[in-house]
């Protein structure tokens, strides 16, 4: 599909943007986690493949447009596979004992669908996402170098089994869905980094650390969706959820910081270990009635959920100064904790829709919503005889948020033959408190009550059913977070460490969104160009100070204006006269302006990025060859260091082949070639990643496959990042699979029923 990319972990994205969710025939298919469908379903079993921008359920009933809207995959099913049963499972073993396993049986009948599906492998292909890293994020043993390293690289062993179904009892009028899904996955993360903290004057400062990680979840969700049409004016949704999550984090790191001579500073080897458990449950209902044939409707959605969870860790950190004297050289910290985290929210919404002449609609909203949370954290210290039971005041962070926020809107919609228009207004007050305690005393408590105005308007014009062109803006306000605000310091890691500031205010950014789209059939041509940017009123950023003697950073956080970003693509993919060829290209321009503060000197961030992505492809009945080639040029400027200026450049080259065979034989191969320029001694790349494989297809209607697979012939794979902020710019390399081969057995299964006659 144009403009349409895998990743090596299963996330897809359409020109740019994240596919959340992928459905089948139109029912959602194993909730938010598209990557089963994309790692999973058999691609013979695929009549068509849509991409759809698709809005909210609510968008749907009242036809105003939210700004819930994501982009989503649906696939439609061959109408010869819609009565009977089909799926596919294969098995391999290999080098360096890497194995894999998966089946999926898939069974349909008419508009019905159940889909069973499970596996198991160590090479680092997960099936479902991992619901246990958002939620007990920010609930470790504390110690670690923030900005440092977790466990989104390395190598993962993981399992997974769940169930999907959607079932009509009533046609049209009332459909059951849902899935339950287990993931299991055990992670090994090894990394390390060169960070350059820029200072102000000439002077820079310097962190290099390497870290190592062993991370393990179990993940537990069930997730229904009712659909409820009692009569072709009136609509109910129902949707409850509920995960259970258990997690456990080991990790060590090696922390060195340098000054500008790159003279040693201060070095912290930290350890911690924490295992958590929680759960969420949500619910929310949608209900819509049209109340005319001309376009009245009312609507009314009531939603909420509850969590709970909790961690215990054990924390030990040994720092050294080498500029303190004697006495204050050596700082030891070994600590056990114990974090617990309650939330509870809700939210009540009614719209009401009246048209006023031939296709223009008002729509008057009102919502009210309210998130409470508790978080209590307690930190004990050793007593006398070793026992971790005398409790630090100073590192305990304990709070109770509320925050409760209204949006009252109007707006207005104009429907023509070619094109339609929105304009609207939102009234939000909100309304927050947050209170800081150790025990029963009260550390600080500030409530805080704010009132917005923030406008939309959109624009669209059909030029015909595949040409169009989409115009969006929006102003949305954004409240500081409680840490943000909490003027309490959080001294969990001594040499960074955070405070808030009571005095932020919201932050209000400005959002254009520009995209015109053509696809012509006849000639299976497809192009897009896009363009969005944003400008930010009282951005929060980073108020850091650095300590040169003792290497220490302390941040808080300040409103400024001056952040912007934006960015420009352009797409275009077409065959060639001969259509065997056919031709791709992606070409991408983006540039952003960030604000920050060290040493209270404001530095002004500003990284242009340009990328060009092109290759050609040719298929036949017996070789599909491609050949692609890529260029990417980085470059970012301070205002603090000018001399520091640096540019990177990354290339890449590469090509796939496959040649189909007599007796159902056939050879892969695919090679990439990627270097860089630029970049620290030690993060430079230049490597050849080269796959090859050679199956055999046999049994009847070739259902089964034998296949050999050499991964990363060259031995040459390596996993290389650059991350650049207004504070700092850090190169990065985390370990990855290396080379091995592994054999593999797929089996086809098929069984189509013959269709169920009247």
């Amino acid at each position: 599909m144009p403009g349409v990319e895998v990743d090596s972990e299963g996330k897809i994205t359409v020109n740019g943007k994240e596919v959340k969710k992928v459905m089948v025939d139109g029912k959602e298919f194993f909730s938010d986690d598209p990557k089963v469908a994309s790692k999973n379903l058999p691609a013979k079993m695929i009549d068509k493949l849509q991409v759809l921008d698709k809005k909210s359920d609510m968008a749907q009933m009242t036809g105003f447009d939210d700004g819930e809207e994501e982009t989503v995959i649906n696939l439609t099913v061959k109408p010869g596979m819609k009565q009977g049963w089909f799926g596919n499972a294969y098995g391999g073993y290999g080098s360096k004992d890497r194995y894999e396993g998966n089946a999926m049986v898939n069974r349909f009948v008419n508009n019905d669908q159940i889909t069973f599906m499970g596996g198991t492998n160590n090479t680092n292909n997960m099936g479902f996402s991992d619901l246990a890293s958002t939620m007990f994020s920010g609930m470790g043993g504390g110690g670690g170098r923030r900005g440092g390293f977790g466990a989104g690289s390395g190598i993962t062993s993981s399992g997974n089994a769940g169930l999907n179904f959607s079932k009509e009892f009533k046609p049209d009028k009332l459909t059951l869905g849902g899935n339950t899904r287990y993931s299991h996955s055990d992670n090994d993360a090894r990394s390390k980094s060169d960070r350059q903290n820029i200072l102000p004057g000439d002077s820079s400062s310097y962190d290099n650390s390497e870290a190592m990680s062993r991370t393990k979840s179990d993940n537990f969700g069930v997730d229904f969706r009712l659909e409820w049409k009692p009569d072709t004016m009136t609509q109910l949704i129902f949707r409850p959820s509920f995960s259970l999550s258990h997690s456990m984090n080991d990790n060590f790191s090696d922390a060195t910081t340098l000054d500008n001579e790159r003279d040693t500073v201060n070095t912290n080897k930290s350890s911690n270990y924490s295992e958590s458990n929680g759960y969420n449950l949500n619910a929310s209902i949608d209900f819509s009635r049209k109340l005319n044939n001309k376009g009245r409707v009312f609507s009314a959605t009531l939603s909420g959920g509850n969590s709970d969870s909790y961690s215990d860790g054990m924390n030990r950190s040994d720092i050294v100064y080498f500029n303190q004297t004697d006495a204050l050289k050596n700082s030891i910290i070994d600590q056990r904790s114990r974090y617990d985290n309650k939330g509870f929210n809700y939210r009540a919404y009614v719209s009401w829709v009246e048209p006023i002449g031939h296709n223009n609609f008002i729509q008057a909203t009102y919502s009210i919503s309210q998130r409470k949370q508790e978080a209590l954290k307690n930190v004990y210290n050793q007593d006398a005889d070793g026992i971790y039971n005398v409790l630090d005041s100073a590192y305990n962070q304990s709070y109770r948020n509320n925050f409760i926020s209204q949006r009252a809107s109007l707006s207005f919609k104009s429907q023509r033959a070619k094109f339609n228009y929105t304009i609207g207004l939102n009234l939000d007050p909100s309304y927050s408190s947050s209170e800081n305690f150790v025990g029963d005393t009260t550390l600080s408590k500030i409530t805080r009550k704010v009132v917005n105005l923030s406008p939309m308007a959109q624009f669209n014009y059909m030029f015909d059913k595949r040409t169009n062109l989409r115009i969006m803006y929006n102003g949305r306000t954004s409240q500081p977070s409680m840490t943000q605000l909490q003027p309490v310091a959080d001294i969990s890691d001594p040499t960074n460490i955070t405070i808030g500031n009571p005095d932020l205010n919201p932050r209000y950014t400005n959002n254009v969104f520009i995209r015109f789209q053509q696809f012509t059939p006849e000639k299976q041509r497809a192009f897009m160009i896009m363009a969005n940017g944003s400008y930010i009123i009282n951005d929060i950023v980073s108020y850091t100070s650095y300590n040169q003697e003792t290497g220490v950073k302390t941040t808080t956080y300040k409103n400024v204006n001056g952040n912007y970003s934006g960015n420009v693509r352009m797409m275009l993919n077409t065959p060639l006269k001969n259509k065997k060829f056919s031709i791709n290209s992606m070409t991408m321009a983006s540039f952003a302006n960030s604000n920050g503060y060290i040493n209270e000197e404001k530095n002004t961030n500003r990284n242009l990025i340009l990328s060009e992505r092109g290759g050609i492809d040719f298929r036949s009945s017996y070789l599909d060859l491609g050949v692609n080639g890529n260029i990417r040029y980085n470059a970012t400027s301070n205002s603090l260091q000018k001399e520091n200026n640096q540019n990177t450049f990354n290339y890449g080259a590469g090509g796939y082949t496959t040649i189909y065979l007599p007796l159902n034989f056939k050879i892969e191969s695919d090679v990439n070639w990627s270097t860089n320029s630029g970049y620290g001694d030690g993060f430079k790349q230049n490597e050849v990643l080269w796959n090859a494989s050679a199956s055999k297809s046999f049994l009847k209607n070739n259902q089964g496959t034998l296949r050999f697979k050499i991964y990363d012939i060259l031995q040459q794979r390596s996993n290389i990042s650059r991350s650049v902020t207004a504070s700092y710019i850090q190169d990065s390399e985390y370990n990855t699979l290396g080379s091995y081969f592994m054999v593999h057995f797929i089996l086809s299964l098929i069984h189509i029923s013959e269709p169920t006659r009247p």
